[in-house]
């Protein structure tokens, strides 16, 4: 986001600009000490008021910078601008015309400044929905800080993906705005400790609490402050508070620095995260340390309490990190080394032995956000689906004016009655869907062979779609069992994460009740169903032409 680089660089610029202009004033406080020194009585009284005039007049123009509105996230007026001279007095107190001029164009270049960053940040607060999250302030406050360190990762030259600075936000300065997961506290601390970090700075706070870095003084206060030393001609107090307020620009320069030095070492500590998931190594039966790290910073992010805790046991997290590795190694090139500011779209196609059981979640719980857009199933509930119906949603050829239906004990064809001309969109949903379990391919099966060759000849993807068969790896049977959809798409929705990329997820697998009760009711209110032994296909009348060894393993997998 341009908004957000163009800020990033106006506080680095500010940074530098604040310390010049503090080791000038400190500069100025010494001749204004020479004055006091050198000066009799009568000379000092007259000429204290024009000393201390400048004097208020620099500090106001320094303490007025740019770095208000960053932290106060607020709008702010217009930076006063400060009229200066060098008067006689000043002169004859050895201050040269030279140090004074360099000195007044710094706090020029820092009103400039000042002011670029205020209508930098304005613009990046519009830009991240300002207006729409008018009431909202947490929101607009995560968007902007995630914003501000995606353009210090960019200025940095670290690829990191914008959804993964978003989640780490999300799930640490900004917990209190999300539900669900672990505990604040426990969360955090899973996070600390997969990212080595020792604490994490408190990156909020500092950007809303300015008494922290002395910036919470008005400039009515400064210039009330310069007037009741003018009326006490106290020139040795004009030089003191001239100093102090240098050092008090120095602190809060300082507080910005170390503000963003955090922001970077997080940026650098997410990166390694990033590599860490990329590169997590072969199967295996327990955790390694790199698998342990990554469960960790898992198990700290999540908020949906669904997938914690089907986590709780070592079993699961064991498997957990198995699927990250099978989604990594099926996903391929598709996200391989692919970041981009706008990031990239990919369908990806789900295809395995399924079912449906008798216990209900959201259908939000198939979408995690912001990395699936939408998961899309395609048959109604209590419905199996064959060969052409399943080859047809991986290829994206199935349309619902294409689809039919029969039993499995006759081949006779019917229609379901009620049921929509659209296919059933998770994200549209608003009712409570079936839990839907995925098992895998065996090599028991003759359909895993058939798979297995495809994966290793090319694999099964084209430029924006993959399919992601349930194929276990060969010698890796205990790694794999059945799981619950959404703990497929979850583990899929991170690695997106990670990569920079965004999907729409397809199943093709059979959705039919396989015992468990019936809940017609529940079926019909959410999208609908068909009556025990109901199979979908796909009248493939127009690609009778079609010779595919994918179609040949499906066929082995769904009609044997």
């Amino acid at each position: 986001m341009e908004a957000a680089d163009l800020l990033c660089d106006s506080l680095f610029r500010w940074l530098e600009n604040r310390k010049k202009c503090a080791e000038k004033l400190l500069k100025l406080a010494q001749k204004l000490e020479k004055v006091n020194r050198r000066s009799n009585i009568a000379q000092g009284f007259g000429g204290a008021t024009a000393v201390l005039s400048i004097t208020g007049a620099v500090v106001v123009g320094v303490l007025t910078g740019g770095l208000f509105p960053l932290l106060a996230l607020a709008t702010v007026g217009t930076v006063v601008g400060t009229g200066v001279s060098v008067t006689p007095t000043l002169q004859k107190a050895n201050v040269s015309r030279k140090t004074f001029n360099k000195a007044t164009e710094l706090i020029k270049e820092d009103e400039e400044v000042g002011t670029s960053i205020q209508k930098q940040l304005q613009d990046l607060k519009d830009r991240c929905g300002g207006t729409q999250l008018g009431a909202h302030a947490d929101e607009l406050e995560c968007e902007v800080t995630t914003q501000l360190m995606w353009a210090l990762a960019r200025r940095n030259k670290t690829v990191v993906p914008l959804d993964f600075l978003r989640g780490f936000n999300r799930a640490t300065f900004f917990r209190h705005i999300t539900s669900g997961g672990l505990d604040p506290t426990e969360a955090l601390r899973f996070i600390c400790q997969a990212l080595n970090l020792i604490r994490v700075p408190v990156i909020k706070s500092s950007l809303k609490v300015l008494d922290a870095i002395g910036l919470d003084r008005s400039l009515s206060n400064l210039i009330v402050n310069c007037e009741e030393i003018v009326k006490r001609k106290q020139i040795s107090e004009a030089s003191k508070f001239l100093r102090d307020s240098a050092l008090e620009i120095l602190d809060g320069q300082q507080e910005l620095k170390e503000q963003l030095d955090a922001m970077h070492e997080i940026i650098q500590k997410l990166f390694r995260m990033k590599n860490l998931v990329k590169d997590l190594g072969g199967y295996s039966l327990c955790l390694t340390e790199n698998g342990q790290n990554v469960m960790d910073y898992i198990m700290g992010t999540c908020t949906d309490s669904t997938v914690i805790s089907w986590l709780e046991g070592i079993t699961h997290q064991i498997e957990l990190v198995n699927l990250l590795r099978f989604v990594l190694e099926n996903l391929g090139p598709l996200i391989k080394d692919f970041i981009s500011p706008g990031g990239g779209h990919i369908d990806i196609v789900i295809v395995g032995h399924g079912r449906i059981i008798n216990q209900f979640m959201p259908a939000g719980g198939l979408v995690p956000t912001p990395t699936i857009r939408d998961t899309i199933l395609y048959s109604p509930w209590n419905c199996s689906i064959d060969s052409y119906a399943a080859f047809g949603i991986a290829q994206g050829l199935i349309d619902v004016t294409n689809r039919q239906f029969y039993y499995t004990s006759n081949m006779l064809y019917y229609e379901p009655n009620n049921l929509p001309q659209r296919w059933n969109s998770m994200r549209r949903s608003l009712h409570n869907i079936p839990g839907i379990l995925l098992y895998p391919l065996t090599p028991e099966e003759e359909a895993w062979t058939f798979f297995h060759f495809l994966l290793n000849n090319g694999g099964l993807f084209t430029e924006d779609c993959a399919i992601i068969p349930y194929v276990v790896p060969q010698n890796m049977l205990n790694a794999f069992g059945e799981i619950p959809l959404y703990i497929l798409i979850f583990v899929t929705s991170f690695i997106l994460m990670v990569q920079g990329k965004t999907a729409t997820v397809h199943l093709a697998a059979c959705l039919d009740r396989a015992g468990s009760p019936p809940r017609r009711a529940e079926w019909r209110r959410q999208y609908a169903y068909t009556s025990d032994g109901t199979r979908m296909t796909m009248n493939m009348d127009d690609f009778r032409h079609i010779s595919s060894r994918l179609l040949n393993a499906l066929m082995l997998m769904f009609d044997s």
